[in-house]
């Protein structure tokens, strides 16, 4: 196994066959249709307690920000793109803990390496990325949305949180100039660049305003708040996240004087 199966596994949840635990195994490909899909909806429905059919969608679509960010991630700092397409990709569900785990696995482990000419890799680059949103990750959505009512601007919207989030964490951990800069790059591409149109709506769902709110716990550091509902609340037992943007500032004041309090009494 070599380097990027191994960081494909531990970071992303990427494997070169079925998962160990999966009960559930889908072709992606094969979500893309309405029968397909309906199966799907129908088994993960109750593996992720969901109270309405919409927190599927959500949840799906959160889940496939982690084949998004392995994407980018290789792109950057791998220098290479592993085949993500539809006809090689599978979909699997993983019950763990009171919760079920989202793993994938391609049929086929191929990568292309990125070209060492510069201008070459920045076309290499968009074309990668491209492909990925339009012909994966835009009909997957397109599919989950249908089938669970929901907007599809709304299963977008799961992404951009959770790519800023791992963008801004990776930036403060790499000590290469070079494979900073290129982060910074592709990123920007992605944000700035990339044709709406490649989502299938009127604006790129990536550029998006990043709201920072006070830290839970700490009143001298800031946290991002999400970028659309994650839709815990519609889960059982589930609530509103501290970030948000669904829930009242009132309401988040309160949830930080109750954390705080908490904190000290158990010190």
């Amino acid at each position: 196994m070599n380097t990027v199966q191994n960081e494909f596994i531990s970071k992303f949840d990427i494997h070169s066959s079925a998962p160990e635990g999966a009960i559930y195994s889908f072709a992606a490909l094969d979500l893309t249709g309405e029968e397909k899909i309906r199966e799907f909806v129908d088994c993960y429905s109750p593996l992720m307690k969901a109270l309405e059919e919409k927190a599927v969608a959500v949840y799906f679509a959160s889940n496939i920000g982690s084949a998004a960010l392995a994407l980018q991630y290789a792109v950057s700092l791998l220098q290479c793109a592993p085949d993500l397409s539809l006809p090689n990709l599978n979909i699997h569900l993983i019950p763990e803990d009171n919760y079920c785990r989202f793993a994938f696995s391609l049929n086929d482990w191929k990568t292309t390496a990125a070209p060492v000419d510069p201008n070459e890799r920045v076309e290499w680059r968009n074309t990668v990325l491209d492909a990925f949103y339009r012909d994966t990750a835009g009909p997957l959505m397109r599919s989950v949305t249908e089938a669970c009512g929901l907007r599809i601007g709304e299963a977008w919207g799961q992404l951009p949180t959770r790519f800023n989030y791992y963008v801004e964490r990776l930036a403060d951990e790499i000590g290469d100039s070079a494979a900073h800069a290129r982060l910074q790059e592709d990123y920007s591409y992605l944000m700035n660049e990339m044709p709406a149109a490649i989502f299938g709506l009127s604006r790129n769902p990536f550029k998006v305003t990043v709201r920072k709110i006070e830290d839970i716990a700490d009143p001298g550091r800031t946290v991002n708040m999400r970028n659309r509902c994650c839709m815990y609340y519609s889960t059982e037992g589930g609530y509103y996240c501290y970030t948000c943007p669904r829930l009242k500032e009132s309401e988040r004041a309160a949830r930080r004087v109750e954390h705080r309090e908490r904190l000290l009494s158990q010190k």
